[in-house]
């Protein structure tokens, strides 16, 4: 065995040790005797002493403090991440992904909290959330380079992005999705290049968009658009506030063999946009609505909802009678619940009947820990509108 260094070790208050006993990963800062000064990996004490496990330390003040990595009297140590990181890779092998762009370690979901890891193709991504995880990034790239066979690995940090395993590619990469390609630009990208977790989705598109008129809302790269086109659409127009999304989006078109119309790619906040096409008397039979997280911490929640119905509202002012909506948050923050009450407010206020056809979230290369289910983020939801 190779352990890893454990530093100095925290105890925990008494009467909270019951989340982790029942294996949830997360210890916030209120639980802890004592966490300053902490950092890297850490050994978590009952408070009578017992050994609950070996954690990662947050960043200094932030109110989640440890993230756990190891469980009672399990080692942190070489072999443990390498068997976690083998056994997230077999997972996906077993998947019907039938995509070279997938996520190949879910943070929480794959035992590795705080860790991201997408794949593209010959590269992977990868997104630590800790800076903790800085002191391991050595042995995750050895594997993705010996067990995965990769030529490059990049690490993203918001939106600095450093190589690695090779250099910086020099231009978006093409990826294989289903029957279409796309575009993921590595480096300058939202996320790690691609909204991987919407994949599933977008078949759906595929399959729903024959004969119809289909606004997409927060398009960035288009990969809603592409699906739509692919699957027979008579046309598709894209909004998106990012001129960079939208050549992207364009360059996404021209992979795919698909004519390039200006009047198809629309610059502006999709807040203005929707009230001006619908002055204009534009109505589609498909309208997909996938926008930015608008909750990103518990204080901006009501603000969030508001914008969760606002948008919503705007995008049923343009469907036709009999029209589909694709409706999307991707805010963990969001409950289920509190996105239907948004939605149901939104039809309410324009006078439209909604009825809930599907509800979705990521696809399975995005797994939820069942001990941890707050990490699930994204809900989809397709409607018929009436």
């Amino acid at each position: 065995m190779n352990p890893y260094r454990v530093g100095r070790r925290v105890r925990l208050k008494p009467g909270r040790e019951a989340s982790l006993a029942r294996l949830h990963p997360w210890v916030y800062r209120g639980a802890l005797e004592a966490v300053e000064g902490a950092s890297g990996a850490v050994e978590v004490l009952g408070a009578g002493g017992t050994r609950l496990g070996v954690a990662l330390a947050g960043e200094p003040g932030a109110s989640l403090a440890l993230r756990m990595v190891a469980w009672g009297h399990e080692e942190w140590s070489r072999e443990t991440l390498h068997h976690r990181l083998a056994h997230a890779s077999a997972l996906r092998r077993r998947l019907p992904l039938d995509a070279e762009a997938f996520r190949l370690v879910n943070a929480e979901g794959d035992g590795l909290p705080g860790l991201v890891i997408d794949r593209y193709g010959p590269w992977a991504v990868i997104e630590p959330f800790m800076t903790a995880w800085d002191d391991y990034l050595s042995d995750v790239v050895a594997f993705l380079r010996d067990a995965e066979g990769v030529a490059g690995v990049l690490v993203r940090r918001g939106q600095r992005v450093e190589a690695a395993l090779g250099k910086l590619p020099s231009a978006p990469l093409a990826v294989r999705e289903g029957p279409w390609l796309l575009l993921a630009d590595l480096v300058r990208g939202q996320k790690t290049g691609l909204f991987l977790d919407q994949r599933d989705n977008r078949r759906r598109v595929f399959e729903l968009a024959r004969d119809c008129k289909v606004l997409n809302l927060f398009s960035y790269s288009g990969g809603f658009g592409v699906a739509a086109l692919a699957g027979g659409a008579r046309r598709v127009v894209n909004v998106d506030a990012s001129a960079a999304a939208l050549k992207l989006a364009r360059n996404t078109w021209q992979v795919n063999g698909l004519a390039v119309a200006e009047a198809d790619f629309v610059r502006g906040d999709a807040f203005h946009l929707a009230p001006e096409l619908h002055a204009a008397g534009e109505r589609f039979e498909l309208v997909i609505v996938d926008p930015p997280a608008f909750v990103s911490h518990r204080s901006r929640l009501a603000e969030g909802l508001r914008g969760y119905r606002e948008i919503n509202r705007q995008a049923l002012r343009v469907t036709s009678a009999g029209a589909l909506l694709l409706t999307c948050s991707c805010s963990a923050l969001v409950s289920e619940q509190q996105f239907a009450e948004a939605l149901l407010t939104a039809a309410l206020e324009v006078g439209r009947r909604l009825t809930v056809l599907g509800r979705w979230g990521a696809g399975p290369d995005h797994p939820v820990s069942l001990y941890c289910p707050e990490t699930r983020h994204l809900k989809a939801w397709l409607c018929s509108v009436e």
